[in-house]
Parts: structure tokens; sequence; C-alpha cells
């Protein structure tokens, strides 16, 4: 039998499926495939992460936006109500204070027109709920809100700041040093309360604009 020669042996180890180098090819491969299967598996991880937030952050501003409906709603009827109590403090003004009976009247009306725009305002606010709504039919219902708001607040002033007027001018003759003060004293404090209170409502408006806009 003759000896196999060592070119033979050579080829024969090179082609063999079990050498050294394909097995390392084979073993990177194999890290290639794992390191993709991975990669996959976190990029997907990734994007339902991302989707995730996304939802809660619309389910956020969506309840933020709700809220802030309910709570300016709310401030409207409770500052509503300060008008339904000026009807039953008209008489006093006439009896105790002795101010002309028209005025006494202007005075009650004027408490019940702010009580009814408020009311009617209030119900406007919560008629419709601003995320049922599509995007931009809500943005334009909030910035009406806004406006009426707004026209509601002036007309206030306005015709509060003629009523005032109206006091000082038809005040009896008479010393009315103490009912001077009364009214200034008054004032003072109604100012102290409406003002703080105007613009809490004014801001709350705006962000609830603002809000809508932002996830638009």
């Amino acid at each position: 039998q003759k000896p196999t020669s060592p070119h033979a042996s050579t080829v024969c180890a090179h082609a063999s499926p079990l050498s050294p180098t394909n097995e390392n090819h084979n073993a990177m491969t194999d890290n290639l495939d794992e390191l993709k299967k991975q990669w996959q598996s976190l990029s997907t991880r990734v994007d339902n992460l991302a989707e995730t937030n996304r939802r809660l952050s619309e389910r956020l501003a969506k309840s933020n936006v709700t809220s802030m409906q309910e709570s300016l709603a709310s401030r409207i009827r409770r500052w509503a109500g300060i008008g339904l109590v000026m009807p039953l403090l008209a008489p006093m003004l006439y009896s105790t204070i002795g101010l002309p009976w028209p005025i006494c009247v202007a005075y009650a009306l004027f408490g019940l027109m702010m009580a009814g725009l408020s009311f009617r305002f209030a119900r406007f606010i919560n008629s419709e709920r601003l995320i049922d709504l599509p995007v931009s039919d809500a943005i334009m219902r909030a910035s009406e809100i806004k406006s009426r708001q707004e026209h509601i607040r002036l007309l206030g002033m306005v015709c509060g700041t003629l009523l005032i007027a109206s006091f000082f001018y038809a005040l009896p003759d008479k010393d009315n040093t103490w009912v001077m003060a009364g009214f200034v004293a008054g004032l003072v404090t109604g100012l102290a309360i409406g003002i703080p209170r105007a613009v809490a409502n004014h801001r709350i408006a705006r962000k609830l604009v603002d809000s809508l806009k932002e996830n638009s």
C-alpha cells in the first residue's frame, strides 16, 4: 500500500467542512443573526413604548382640557350667584341710604342681568365636550368661549362703573361721610375679590385654547 502524499493530505484538510476557518465563519454568522434579531426586538419595543407614550400624552391632554372646561363653567356659575344677591340688597339701598328708587331698581336689574348672562354662558361652556369635537371645531369653540367671556366682562365693567357713578351722584345732601366710607370699602372689597377671579377665568380660557392648539 502506497503512503498518501503530503499534497493530497493538505487538499483534504482544506476541503474538510470541519476546518477551523469554516467553524469561525459559521460562528460569526450566527452571532450576526442573533444581533440582528436582538436589534429588531429592541427597535420594536422602542416603537411600542413611543406609541404608548403618545397615547398617554393624548389621554392626559384630553383629561386636562375636560378639567379646564368643567372648572371654568363651575367658576362662572359660582360668580353668577353673587348677581342673584343684588336684588335682595336693593330695598336696603332705598330704605337705609335713601337712594332714589330708579337707581335701586337699576341695581337689582344689573345683578339679574349679570347672573342671567353668567348662567347662560356656563351652559354654553358645558353644552359640548371639546374633546368630542374635531380638533378644528374644538379650537373654534374654545376661542368663542374666550371671546364671549371677554364681552361679558367688558359689559359688566361698563354697566358697573355707570351704576357706581350714579350712586355717588344721587347720594342725599345730608352728611354722608359714613355712607361714602361704606361705599368705598365695599368697592375695594369687591375689586379685591373680583379682579383675581376675572384674571383666573381669563387664564383658564386662554389655556383651553392653547392646549387644543398644541395637540392639534
